[in-house]
């Protein structure tokens, strides 16, 4: 509920069963706790795709926007400011 202290739900989304889910943000030594759980547990996120660039080629971000609208990622998508398409992660 970081947005707005309401959500209103829909009827089309009760008749389809949609669960929804949500989390609070935590304190922050909740926060500091989780990354030295993730550090010492070498935890590391699924990433689908990663395109590189520079501030000049934005443009190249619809790529990532239209993979999340048909669905095609599985992971993060990430987008590498200041990297040549050459340069390696």
């Amino acid at each position: 509920m970081t947005v707005a202290p309401k959500m209103s739900f829909l009827m089309q989304a009760v008749l389809k069963n949609i669960e929804v889910r949500g989390s609070t943000m935590g304190s922050r030594k909740e926060f500091k706790d989780m990354v030295e759980f993730v550090r010492t547990q070498k935890i590391h996120p699924v990433v689908s795709r990663v395109l590189q660039g520079d501030l000049g080629d934005i443009s190249a971000l619809d790529d990532l926007f239209q993979d999340m609208k048909e669905g095609k990622q599985f992971g993060k998508l990430v987008f590498e400011f200041g990297k040549t398409s050459g340069s390696k992660l």
